[in-house]
């Protein structure tokens, strides 16, 4: 019989007692399997706590019975190039004497050691519908939920938790807010208040959002009832309103070039930054405001689609769990990844191949929120078919997360998580770096030096987008279907 998990709405999902029994029961299956303990941190802090419990344990094969030495971010010393751990024992299943043995401070590492890039669960083999119902970054959320509602939610999580406090803000005047935020006293006072490092590139606050050029652009908009053919609606991001709008620009005059009509409502942030310092209060009545602003559209035919994996995720698959109301599944149901969205209009023949820009070599990111949506690579794929693109595929972690590798506890690790990532994108030897994921993207900017743009600029410089907004040309109307 399968395990029934409990959601944020059940009073189960809040008791202290409840949730270290499950992870009790979480963490043996985990070191019974051990495929991931390459993933994160916090796979090999759970591991190592266990082998030091129980040393004598017997090795399969003719491994000696000695502890592997692992550092922080899972690398086994004795492992061949670090992408072994220490196998798992003939007895594993049957190490619940030593895993009740396992100090709560061991749990609380494992928490706070995940930054929720959700990489185990299309990798685990227990995920549900299986009988184990495995959800590991659900159980780490939960932690964080529980105790944030003890404890409270701390200072540097309510800052780093709330984009929309911080880009308006910074939006204000915005050169100053630049300058200032940038000049070393105060970063280093922003690191010992905050707790951002003071190292960490932060992203830049525009001259003007994006929200405030979508509405130059369409002073008005129709009823989206009485608009025929293709049309979405624009979940555009915090990242993109105050700190990367030429992303969100690329989008609309890229889908609107493709007969696609756009529509952009002021929304809310899509609430994981919260849900990662615990709030969960404020992240489902973020949640819910957006689902409210958003349901309409979907009842007038609008897909949504969103250039943030992240982003796209949350409305995917969390919103449901947080909220739970026939509302969320639909706007869910109706939820793409931009670069996915403009997929599916290749694959309908509706997407113009009327490009005027070679691309060049590209090393292209894969983010792991979009890796776990399981849609395949669809930025990827989109930038392959630019004319003069050479496409290096790096798949591998940025150990950004949205506030975590912001974190001056974390920093250092985050670096070091991301030097796979870093080497692949160096050993591309591409031109162009890009990256869906506008976290990821400071990871890359500040160890590279190199500017890093999202597969939607590259796909609207190719269609010839320059200073000057784009052509708009009518839809590419697929033939019917010949008759057999």
């Amino acid at each position: 019989m399968s395990i029934s998990l409990p959601g944020p709405r059940d009073d189960a999902y809040w008791s202290r007692e409840q949730l270290v029994a499950e992870e009790k029961r979480v963490f043996e299956i985990c070191n019974g399997c051990r495929l991931c303990f390459n993933l994160c941190p916090s796979f090999p802090a759970l591991f190592d706590a266990v082998d030091a419990l129980d040393p004598t344990a017997v090795l399969t094969g003719a491994e000696p019975a000695v502890r592997h030495e692992v550092d922080a971010l899972g690398n086994h010393a004795g492992a061949t190039g670090g992408d072994h751990a220490a196998p798992p024992r003939e007895d594993i299943l049957g190490q619940a004497e030593a895993l009740e043995k396992l100090p709560l401070s061991v749990h609380q590492k494992v928490v706070d050691l995940c930054y929720q890039c959700k990489l185990c669960d299309p990798i685990c083999p227990y995920t549900p519908p299986h009988e184990f119902a495995v959800d590991f970054p659900r159980l780490m959320l939960r932690h964080k939920a529980i105790d944030a509602r003890e404890k409270g939610v701390p200072l540097q999580d309510r800052v780093l938790g709330d984009p929309d406090l911080i880009g308006k803000l910074g939006t204000i005047v915005p050169g100053i807010a630049n300058a200032v935020t940038n000049l070393r006293p105060n970063r280093v006072a922003m690191e010992m208040t905050v707790g951002i490092h003071r190292d960490r590139q932060l992203p830049a606050f525009a001259n003007e959002t994006f929200l405030s050029w979508f509405q130059k652009r369409h002073p008005t908009q129709p009823d989206p009832k009485t608009v025929a053919g293709p049309k979405v609606v624009l979940f555009y991001t915090c990242s993109v309103q105050w700190n990367e709008p030429q992303v969100g620009r690329a989008a609309v005059e890229v889908l609107e070039h493709n007969g696609v009509t756009v529509f952009a409502p002021p929304m809310q942030c899509c609430g994981m930054p919260a849900l990662d310092g615990g709030d969960v209060p404020r992240a489902t009545a973020w949640a819910t405001a957006n689902i409210e602003t958003l349901l309409p559209y979907v009842e007038a035919g609008c897909a949504i689609v969103s250039p943030g994996p992240t982003c796209s995720f949350m409305l995917k698959k969390e919103w449901f769990d947080y909220v739970g109301s026939d509302a969320a599944k639909r706007v869910g149901a109706a939820g793409y990844d931009l670069m996915e969205f403009l997929f599916k209009l290749r694959k309908e023949g509706r997407l113009r191949e009327d490009y005027t820009t070679d691309v060049g070599s590209v090393g292209y990111h894969l983010p792991c929120h979009l890796k776990v949506q399981k849609i395949g690579f669809r930025s990827r794929d989109i930038l392959k078919k630019l004319p003069g693109a050479t496409v290096t595929l790096v798949d591998q972690c940025s150990c950004m997360d949205g506030t975590w590798g912001m974190k001056k506890e974390y920093y250092a690790l985050s670096k070091q998580g991301s030097q796979k990532l870093m080497n692949g994108l160096k050993d591309s030897e591409a031109k162009t770096y890009s990256s869906d994921c506008l976290i990821a993207k400071l990871q890359i900017e500040e160890q590279s030096g190199k500017k890093v743009k999202h597969p939607i600029e590259l796909m609207w410089e190719a269609y010839g987008g320059v200073a000057g907004p784009l052509k708009v040309l009518p839809a590419v109307v697929p033939p019917p279907p010949e008759e057999s």
